[in-house]
């Protein structure tokens, strides 16, 4: 196979690749359609949260997301607007015993400025319990 048709034929592979993304719309693009969020748990004692809150699309999304660390990043999942979260002790949003320590009500804006990029920060500063 000559050089220029190898060319052509990656070309058209990374086209066919691209409209493929492109075509499923399950994701944003940086800060135009939601964000991924970013939780910083200062209270140091949550290890889940449960999340009631619009996907990118404005559908109704639920997700039960670990928080392991004092900054957890939730790469994949886009949010945006009014959202609702209860915080836990256990990994599992209370399904092996955790103790609910409160809930919270944010709101992440759909659309940040591109220099921002696409990652929206929440704060636990304090629980209920």
């Amino acid at each position: 196979m000559g050089m220029g048709r190898k060319f052509t034929m990656a070309a058209a592979t990374g086209a066919l690749a691209f409209a493929g993304v492109a075509a499923t719309g399950g994701t944003a693009f940086a800060g135009t359609n939601g964000q991924q969020i970013v939780i910083r748990d200062e209270t140091h004692q949550v290890a889940s949260i449960k999340i009631d809150g619009l996907d990118q699309q404005g559908r109704p999304a639920h997700a039960c997301l670990a928080t392991p660390g004092y900054e957890t990043r939730f790469g994949g999942w886009w949010w945006r607007d009014s959202m609702h979260f209860s915080k836990w002790t256990d990994r599992t949003c209370g399904q092996s015993g955790g103790r609910w320590l409160g809930s919270q009500d944010e709101w992440v804006p759909a659309w940040m400025a591109p220099d921002r990029g696409d990652w929206y920060y929440i704060g636990i500063f304090k629980n209920d319990s």
